[in-house]
């Protein structure tokens, strides 16, 4: 019933209007409360106003982004369950610290609220109750929330304690709250906002903060879930058929945009209205008293649902009447008094306790009015909905719908056809909308209240919507770069695109719709394009594929060389497609890189014996250089020692000074040659594998002080400390090469450092033993520690040396 979706649309809002000013007016007090402001401000400077301008806009955000009332929205969702524990944090926060921190416990705060008066259990209580239960049932948010939204009927199953639990922990804070403000603050602020005032009132400005933030989140929740709520119910109920009659000689078909407008409109409408409810009529008014009003407006739907649940039969115009009856008795008893307090000032004692007799007797003239019609005016007075043919309904669904989601609606069980229609109705609505899917279905039952020019409207924009669909697949199907082929259950060409005309190189007047697909392969035949002699036995063994309707996949060499893949399979319906795609050049890199792999072992086995060679011939090379130079240096060193000898004889005579000073650098420089030529032996002595070592078992102990016994001389000219480390280790290695390795490190560490001191000793690391020399030199770059030990290689110019010692050092080693 459109009238009863109207009527209850409009007790929605008027009851959900109060409920959002409840809401927005809250916001406003704690904002300015919390800021030290005694209002919200006026005009623009209004608090709600901003509020109620953002709430909407993240209302818009969340909730008009697709169509479909009916579709699940996972964010907001998510939202809510968010500011619902942060609404729960809030008020746990907010009770550990009056229990602990206003008070020494709960024992204390018990006891110290033995003073104040009790409060009566009767009264607004039962009636707060009442509303309580029948809001589960009636809030539109609530609705959506638990219905709308609901993914799994099984998830309800864990709501149920969840929620009740949920419930329970966010009420418990709420006697101390109320005990504590009575006790420490009483009426000195409002008791809506005692939960601020207690921080406050105690130095405690971040608590308060985190019961603002605790409380603008369930605002924010509630508020975007109600305004989405009642603008789904104002855009369907109310602005929707209007939109329906405009569009039927409209140009257009898509409404979506029309609708999501329509509820953008509904929000900002519905919380605009509720912001100037909430400044000009409820001023004064408590939180709790809004949110009683519209508590009990919304309880006049709860007769219509719980009829609906129990008693679907009943007639719309029984719960039509019952919800206008019960909504006139709130108005006079609950909404006349909240307008006008004057006039409930002159009801006297009637009015004792205004919200359990205006809930009651709204109720009472709800219930009863909805069961006398229901009882004076049976079922023959609800309208008659036309059900169309059976075969109209096929009709009308195959023409919309493809086979597969039509065929199983007519496909059901003999119990299941009295919905039929319903189901065909709910398949359209996806093709068409869900009002058009409406006038379809009747006009197909010939129901005069759907105009055959709306109808024909509805099919003629179907219709282009079709052809729109049908020319985007045909611009798709011939910028493909492979070729396709359609054939029909009979085995006709349907449908083919650009490329593979030009694969195949057909006639231009061989290729149209309706010609048999065995003419195409027997031109294909008789230009030599199908392997095999028999070409008839080839063109047959094709068509019984197609027949059958087995998939295939195979390969096929032109004359003039070109690779086409075909890949065939079977359509549901009946009939095969079949691509087409040209692998010429893929095949012919499959072709290099196979031959590429047959003479890879080849390649490598010649490379690797090249490789062997050039090895063999550098290593006799290099022993060859080796054994020159050691012979070279031999026969060098023997002169250059004589001269050396002689030169040590003359400057042992008294001769005059110049010619003492040539005889000392003339000893100097053959002292220096001397010392290549021997640096020069040794290595070449050690790569040509003169020079073996004798690996004996000796104390490391008594090398060590010899080694520093030497070197501490030295390094005491140069202001240098050498210490070593005493071991009992003993090691097996040659002593000889081990002392002149040991040396030259002690020799370089000497000379490049410039103070401080050297230190000698080993380490033991796993098996084996590490011997160090340490110095506080100025160290060796990383870059250079890996080019240091090459022959000729010093790092600066800076002290003698030729820089053959650490050469040297790493072939010993």
């Amino acid at each position: 019933s459109s009238a009863l979706a109207a009527v209850l649309t409009l007790v929605a809002v008027v009851g959900m209007v109060p409920y959002v000013a409840l809401q927005l007016k809250a916001v406003a007090q704690s904002f300015a409360l919390l800021a030290g402001q005694d209002d919200g401000g006026e005009g623009w400077r209004d608090a709600a106003l901003w509020v109620a301008l953002l709430m909407s806009a993240f209302a818009m955000l969340f909730g008009t982004r697709r169509a479909a009332a009916t579709a699940h929205n996972q964010g907001l969702v998510l939202a809510m369950a968010v500011e619902s524990l942060l609404k729960l944090a809030a008020m746990a926060a907010i009770g550990v610290f009056v229990l602990f921190g206003l008070f020494e416990g709960p024992g204390d705060l018990l006891q110290r609220a033995q003073v104040l008066p009790p409060a009566s259990p009767g009264g607004p209580f039962v009636a707060l109750v009442l509303l309580g239960a029948l809001a589960m049932l009636t809030l539109p948010h609530q609705f959506h929330v638990g219905i709308v939204e609901l993914r799994d009927p099984r998830h309800l199953r864990t709501a149920r304690w969840v929620f009740t639990i949920y419930l329970l922990l966010i009420t418990l804070p709420t006697l101390p709250l109320a005990w504590a403000g009575q006790l420490l603050i009483g009426t000195e602020v409002d008791s809506d906002l005692h939960v601020l005032a207690l921080p406050l009132a105690a130095d405690q400005p971040w608590l308060a903060l985190v019961a603002f933030l605790g409380g603008l989140s369930a605002a924010t929740g509630m508020v975007v879930v109600a305004a989405l709520t009642l603008s789904i119910m104002i855009a369907q109920h109310w602005l929707a058929p209007l939109l329906l009659r405009s569009a039927g000689q409209g140009d257009t078909f898509d409404l979506r945009p029309q609708v999501l407008a329509q509820r953008r409109l509904a929000i900002a409408g519905v919380m605009l209205l509720a912001w100037a409810y909430g400044r000009g009529m409820a001023e004064s008014d408590a939180l709790a008293d809004i949110g009683a009003l519209s508590f009990s407006a919304l309880a006049q739907l709860g007769p219509a649902v719980i009829a609906a649940v129990y008693r679907p039969r009943l007639p719309a115009r029984a719960v039509l009447v019952g919800v206008i009856v019960g909504t006139l008795v709130w108005a006079w008893c609950l909404l006349r008094p909240a307008l006008w307090p004057d006039a409930a000032a002159t009801d006297g004692s009637l009015w004792a306790d205004p919200l359990l007799l205006g809930t009651t007797a709204a109720l009472a003239a709800n219930i009863l009015s909805m069961l006398l019609l229901a009882r004076w005016g049976d079922a023959a007075h609800a309208p008659k909905v036309a059900q169309p043919a059976l075969d109209d309904l096929r009709r009308l669904a195959a023409r919309l719908l493809p086979a597969e989601e039509w065929q199983p609606l007519f496909d059901a069980p003999a119990e299941r056809q009295p919905g039929i229609v319903e189901r065909v109705e709910h398949a359209l609505a996806g093709v068409v909308g869900g009002a058009s899917a409406r006038l379809l279905v009747q006009a197909a039952a010939g129901d005069r209240q759907a105009p055959l020019e709306t109808v024909a409207e509805v099919v003629g924009q179907t219709t282009r919507a079709l052809r729109f669909n049908q020319r985007v697949l045909e611009a798709a199907l011939e910028n493909m770069s492979q070729g396709i082929s359609v054939v029909d259950g009979e085995l006709r060409l349907v449908a083919w695109n650009r490329r593979y005309a030009e694969l195949f190189d057909f006639p231009a007047d061989l290729l149209r719709v309706g010609v048999p697909v065995a003419e195409l392969v027997r031109h294909n035949a008789a230009r030599g394009l199908l392997a095999g002699a028999d070409q008839e036995r080839q063109v047959q063994r094709r068509m019984q594929h197609m027949q059958a309707g087995t998939p295939y996949v195979t390969e096929r060499r032109f004359p003039n060389g070109q690779v086409v893949e075909i890949r065939g399979n079977p359509l549901p319906g009946g009939g095969f497609v079949a691509t087409f795609t040209d692998v010429t050049a893929f095949r012919a890199a499959e072709a290099g890189l196979t031959a590429a792999k047959a003479t890879l072992e080849q390649r490598v086995a010649q490379r690797t014996g090249e490789l062997a060679a050039a090895k063999a011939e550098a290593e006799r090379a290099n022993q060859a250089k080796s054994r020159f130079l050691a012979a070279v240096s031999h026969d060098l060193a023997q002169p250059i020692h004589a001269a050396h000898l002689f030169t040590h004889a003359l400057s042992q005579r008294v001769l005059a000074q110049p010619v003492a000073d040539s005889v000392q650098q003339i000893d100097g420089a053959l002292a220096s040659a001397e010392s290549l030529l021997a640096g020069l032996l040794d290595i070449s002595r050690l790569d040509a594998g003169g020079l073996r070592p004798a690996p004996r078992d000796f104390p490391l102990d008594e090398w060590l002080a010899h080694l520093a016994s030497e070197f501490s001389v030295l390094a005491g000219e140069r202001g240098l400390r050498l210490r070593w480390v005493s071991s009992r280790a003993w090691v097996r290695s040659d002593p000889q090469l081990l002392r002149r390795v040991l040396q030259n490190f002690l020799a370089n560490a000497v000379r490049y450092t410039d103070k401080g001191s050297v230190l000698l000793g080993c380490r033991r690391r796993g098996a084996g033993l590490w011997l160090e020399v340490h110095d506080t030199g100025p160290g060796i770059a990383e870059a250079d520690q890996a080019v240091i030990f090459e022959e000729f290689r010093r790092l600066g110019s800076a002290g003698p040396g030729l820089g053959l010692g650490l050469a040297i050092a790493r072939r010993m080693a």
